[in-house]
């Protein structure tokens, strides 16, 4: 006897078809499909929530389409968007919401907490670097949770593998907005590894503070560089904003702490300036001993290995 591929494989077959007119929002159609199966089998209980999935989005997207689009509507296509939604479907609702987004003006600016915007939208898609290029766009503009976006921007960097701009986009989350960075959900583990290595090692900080230690932490262990160039077109300036910094509370600790560290690996790597070192590592000291003991520690081992015979000044024992 022979098979019938069609008939044996009828379910399977008609569900792609499905598939294939969700991916292109033609719901009407589907729902055909899965009247035809339902059919045959009424109480198949996938049909009946593709079913009601696709019904529901057909009249939801009916109401969308006779009134004009804002970014509260747009929101709201987003918010229903559930992991349970069918994934040609989710294509092509993302589709939507980006096409949609894009024709409303400043879209880099467009942002409804906790996730929505444009960059995030395009990286659940997949699309990676028009997703990095929006969240740069939003940075320039002036956007607000400047924290967040830096760290999404370093997400979607790492997802492509670009891990240097990656670690440089987390530094400046951490910097600008560490409150602001949603630990959880970052997709470097190197971070993670970061924080979990800070709250085991440091017990004089205060946990709420902790994520804006790791631009400092983040150097000691390696992770992350230091822009030294940009003291090097002006270091006595940078001394006179450090000094503005430490005498008027501008800036947090953290921040006070970070730049000191920027000046003091400049001063040491670039101009050997025994005496102001002197000052700028007294700064450190003062700013946070726990740190301060790790960065000696670490400039011991840096000038070991250049073999360094004279070494430079620390700030233990100086006097305060």
């Amino acid at each position: 006897m022979q098979l019938d591929l069609f008939s044996d494989n009828r379910r399977t077959i008609r569900l792609n078809d499905a598939g294939e007119l969700l991916r292109s929002l033609r719901l009407d159609e589907a729902l055909a499909i899965y009247a035809e199966l339902l059919a045959d089998a009424p109480e198949d209980p996938e049909l009946l929530v593709l079913q009601e999935l696709a019904r529901s989005w057909r009249d939801r997207l009916a109401v969308f389409s006779a009134a004009p689009t804002g970014t509260g509507r747009l929101h709201e296509i987003w918010l229903v968007l559930a992991p349970k939604t069918p994934a040609p479907l989710a294509i092509a609702l993302r589709g939507l919401l980006i096409e949609e987004l894009l024709k409303l003006p400043s879209p880099e600016l467009i942002f409804t907490p906790p996730r929505f915007h444009l960059g995030t939208i395009l990286m659940s898609a997949g699309k990676l670097a028009e997703a990095e290029r929006w969240f740069a766009k939003a940075l320039q503009g002036g956007i607000d949770k400047r924290g967040r976006f830096h760290a999404w921007r370093g997400d979607v960097l790492t997802l492509a593998g670009d891990t240097a701009r990656a670690r440089e986009a987390y530094c400046a989350a951490f910097l600008e907005g560490p409150r602001e960075v949603d630990m959880e959900s970052l997709c470097n583990p190197a971070i993670h590894d970061l924080l979990f290595s800070l709250e085991s090692e440091c017990d004089e900080t205060d946990e709420t503070d902790l994520a804006a230690w790791l631009p400092v932490w983040g150097w000691l262990q390696g992770e992350f560089g230091l822009r030294l160039n940009e003291i090097a077109e002006g270091p006595t300036t940078f001394r006179d904003a450090l000094e503005e910094a430490g005498s008027t509370g501008i800036s947090t600790l953290q921040h006070q702490w970070f730049n000191c560290l920027r000046y003091a690996e400049y001063l040491r790597t670039a101009t050997r300036e025994g005496r102001e070192l002197l000052w700028v590592r007294r700064r450190m000291r003062e700013l946070s001993e726990f740190m301060f003991s790790r960065y000696m520690a670490k400039v011991r081992v840096l000038e070991e290995s250049l073999n360094v015979s004279a070494p430079l000044p620390s700030a233990a024992g100086s006097g305060r």
